[in-house]
């Protein structure tokens, strides 16, 4: 037969529905009584559901298949086109009025079981699917595109839905996913052995608006710069979807994991050209620790070499961002405590701070029990801050006591990524201080430096960090060795990632060389020094590449003198010997020396150092020349040496080794 019923009303699709099954179940009592029945349909409504082209066969052994030009439901965008459907019908019943239909399906791609229930005034279809192989779902149309990168995994699943006479209804989806793994091909999302389960459910009428809840218990996923492994805890999550033009709007989101992560909120996502998250609005974000760096905070931020971590306290937030910026929010931090135990670059404890970005009538302010930058002790301190969302400053100058001294901070910023300022990339830091009389002999050892003796003092007029690359404004002024030494020019990039790199040029004024030589145990030099290291490269903290020279003034006037010891490890540094033996037995009578002028300067590249003095001739370089009874020259007659060795002549001379003349 041959008839469109989705004019006369949806009463008499009901009603043909009903009498097609009741036809089947008259004829059920016996397998072989079954009749062969072909139907077909230009549509069939039924609640919200609508079938376009409609054609259906039964034959006399059960076996059926079900076909639909168009199929779609009021109030989702969707629509699917050339939909089949094969099986065996096993149970067809008619009692009281009421159809009963089980039914095995397969359409070669998979194989699930089927129940219809019928009445006058309801109809219920439930279908299960069971260690479904995810694979077999691949290339069909009703499926959105990304179902193409499975890579295994197998679904159990039960699909229910209830129509009733009065237009309500109920849609009703449980689905699990085993062993699930895929990937994308720009390699941004992936999966590995993951376990998830759903529960999707909506109401007639409202099909655009479910209502999702499920987990994710176990696992590995990655979603660009987020990595997961869910073998240590259970992820749930809720919420409510609405579909509206171009956007889905997740209100009621609700998101925990064993006390590490509580989330309430809502969310938007754009469905133009690509998924996109566009707004987020928290009403309350906790974050419990050592759980929630662990989980969520590591995986982000270890390519600025920030994992590895021990981090303990508690985070709450609320707030808003939207178009790609932070738009408002409140912060509260309790007891924190950030320890690179590790590496050992720092250490944070006691941190507590409350802070609402943009609202200027709060006093936003922070403080610490402690704070560690390496070995230097920073103590305790508190601070007002003004802070907008996505960036936070100081109110007014801070001042910390280290090391026997001051540290002056004056400006401190900090842009997180996603402000107005910064919209991507790294943070951006803005930092100006200054040094006041900190004692060397503290500064020397918490670098693990030799002693220096003296205090220094210095000023840092602006340091930025932008896009992972550390640059200083203008120069580093520092008062040490009764001296000046000026840096400029300094840039590092990847600071806190891998292979850090740094550039720079230095410059020394006037230093004492007898506290820089006492210092290094490298013996006594009496007088003044000037120098530079100008095209400094240096790689994973390593000098790789320089211009340096020390050498006496030219303006410095009088006797200099200089210690055996002094000379012995000097003429060694250009492999080259002093022109009167310092081992005959008159020079064994003299422990001192005058000089004129000294210098020494080696240009390192590819690990050689070319050697150069204050003057040269065709085979040897002045490092020293002398004045006085007895007079002592050092030449370098070596021009070339080997950088490594170099190193290893001066550590030996800051330990105090003998190194002997011509070794």
């Amino acid at each position: 037969m041959k008839k469109s019923i989705a004019d006369p009303g949806k009463s008499a699709n009901r009603a043909v529905m009903i009498a097609f099954l009741a036809i089947l179940a008259c004829h059920s009592t016996a397998r072989a009584e079954l009749p062969e029945i072909r139907f077909s349909a230009e549509a069939i409504e039924y609640g919200n559901m609508d079938l376009r082209q409609v054609r259906a066969q039964l034959d006399v052994e059960g076996r059926f298949g079900i076909e639909a030009g168009q199929a779609g439901i009021e109030g989702m965008k969707a629509a699917y086109s050339d939909l089949s459907l094969g099986g065996v019908l096993q149970t067809i019943e008619y009692q009281e009025g009421r159809v009963l239909m089980r039914a095995g399906l397969n359409s070669g791609r998979f194989e699930a079981d089927l129940e219809i229930t019928a009445g006058p005034g309801d109809l219920s279809a439930d279908l299960w699917f069971k260690r479904q192989d995810l694979k077999s779902f691949t290339g069909l149309d009703i499926l959105p595109a990304e179902i193409a990168w499975l890579r295994n995994g197998h679904l159990d699943s039960h699909f229910h839905a209830q129509f009733h006479s009065n237009e309500s209804g109920q849609l009703e989806l449980q689905l699990g996913l085993g062993d699930l793994g895929f990937d994308s091909p720009d390699g941004r999302f992936a999966g590995e052995a993951l376990s998830v389960e759903f529960e999707v459910s909506a109401s007639a009428g409202n099909w655009a608006s479910p209502r999702v809840t499920g987990s994710i218990g176990a696992g590995e996923l990655l979603i660009d710069d987020f990595y997961r492994n869910f073998s240590d805890g259970e992820l749930k999550f809720s919420f409510q979807a609405d579909e509206g033009k171009d956007q889905w709007v997740i209100r009621d989101l609700r998101v925990t994991d064993d006390f590490s992560l509580n989330l309430e909120g809502r969310a938007t996502l754009t469905l133009q050209d690509e998924v996109r998250l566009t707004g987020i609005e928290v009403n309350s974000l906790e974050l419990s620790f050592p759980g929630a760096y662990q989980r969520y905070i590591e995986p982000v931020v270890a390519p600025w070499t920030l994992n590895g971590l021990q981090v303990t306290g508690q985070i709450s937030w609320s707030g808003v961002w939207s178009d790609g910026a932070f738009q408002s929010g409140d912060l509260e931090i309790k007891d924190l405590s950030v320890v690179d135990s590790q590496r050992q670059r720092f250490a944070l404890t006691g941190l507590d701070a409350h802070m609402r970005p943009g609202d200027h009538s709060f006093d936003s302010r922070l403080a610490w029990r402690g704070l560690l930058v390496g070995k230097i002790n920073l103590g305790s301190g508190d601070a007002a801050l003004d802070s907008e969302p996505g960036a936070l400053a100081i109110v007014e100058p801070l001042q910390l006591d280290v090391l026997g001294g001051k540290l002056n901070l004056h400006e401190l910023k900090v842009m997180l990524p996603g402000s107005d300022a910064n919209p991507e990339g790294d943070p951006d830091i803005r930092l100006r201080l200054d040094l006041d009389e900190l004692d060397m002999e503290q500064l020397t050892a918490a670098f693990g430096w030799p002693a220096f003796a003296g205090r220094i003092s210095g000023q840092i007029p602006g340091v930025r960090l932008e896009n992972g690359v550390l640059d200083v404004d203008g120069q580093i002024k520092v008062n040490v060795f009764d001296g000046l030494v000026t840096l400029g020019e300094l840039r590092i990039e990847r600071p806190f990632g891998v292979l850090p790199s740094l550039a720079a040029n230095v410059e020394a004024e006037n230093l004492d060389l007898q506290l820089l030589t006492s210092t290094f145990s490298f013996g006594q030099i009496s007088g003044r020094i000037d120098g530079y290291m100008r095209e400094l490269r240096m790689l994973d903290w390593k000098p790789v590449a320089f211009d340096a020279w020390l050498g006496t003034p030219e303006s410095q006037r009088g006797k200099k003198g200089i210690s055996r010891q002094a000379v012995n490890h000097l003429t060694t540094l250009g492999g080259g010997s002093a022109t009167t033996a310092l081992t005959s037995p008159l020079m064994k009578l003299f422990n001192n020396f005058s000089y004129k002028r000294l210098g020494f300067g080696c240009r390192m590249q590819n690990n050689i150092c070319e050697v150069r003095g204050v003057s040269e001739d065709d085979v040897s370089v002045l490092i020293m020349e002398g004045a006085g009874v007895p007079k002592i020259t050092i030449r370098a007659f070596n021009r070339a040496v080997d950088w490594p060795q170099l190193l290893a002549h001066l550590a030996a001379a800051s330990d105090g080794d003998a190194i002997r003349v011509g070794d």
